[in-house]
């Protein structure tokens, strides 16, 4: 091949011409209506089958971990749960959605149907420490979405709070519609976590007297 040798100009031997219309073009954009919107205040309209947060049947969830294993991202982590006092017969994933693409391939590769994607899309928050829990949560059922959703249509996430106390391992939800929901994790993976075995107890060892 032919080489070619090629410089390039500097920008001050480039003569440009002053233009004294294109300041004035902005002007244009006066009289349209504006591109964004105001977020959370004002909504948009979105597909049908618009891929938005998840939803999970925990009865129909089988603990398989296709979820987890086929999301590209590792955002999602099977967590073992107790809910009044009864442990979860199946592991049930966690969602990062620090990290979750929303590729759907978790929805798609549920063999039972149990996850599934809800319209809900936003997630806004004031950016405080006890808010960045949102991010990472285990879902509710698609039923208790919707009846969220019949109160707000405004695509917000269903939970408006979520606390997790590091000690006890209890994560509590806030649903926007006032109810409150309660279970504690007990640990991670496919395996059930093992039960905490009790401390022997001190056996306090008696001087003997002098005879």
């Amino acid at each position: 091949m032919e080489e070619i040798d090629f410089k390039v100009a500097p920008e001050s031997k480039i003569k440009k011409k002053p233009s004294y219309i294109k300041p004035w073009l902005g002007l244009k954009y006066l009289f349209k209506k504006p591109v964004t919107i105001k977020i959370p205040y004002e909504k948009t309209q979105i597909a049908e089958k618009y891929r938005g947060f998840h939803s999970l049947d925990w009865k129909k969830c089988i603990g398989c971990n296709f979820c987890g294993q086929i999301c590209p991202a590792r955002a999602i982590e099977m967590t073992w749960i107790e809910v009044d006092g009864k442990v979860e017969k199946r592991p049930h994933p966690k969602i990062d959605y620090g990290r979750c693409t929303f590729c759907q391939f978790c929805v798609d590769v549920c063999p039972t149907g149990a996850l599934g994607f809800v319209s809900n899309y936003m997630l806004t928050t004031e950016w405080k420490d006890e808010e960045l829990e949102l991010f990472d949560w285990v879902p509710i059922h698609p039923d208790k979405i919707k009846e969220i959703n019949e109160k707000f249509p405004d695509y917000r996430f269903p939970v408006a709070k979520i606390e997790f106390n590091k000690e006890t391992k209890e994560v509590t939800y806030y649903l926007r519609d006032g109810d409150v929901f309660k279970f504690k994790i007990l640990g991670y993976g496919l395996r059930p976590p093992a039960a905490a075995k009790p401390k022997p107890a001190k056996i306090e060892k008696k001087e003997e007297s002098p005879s």
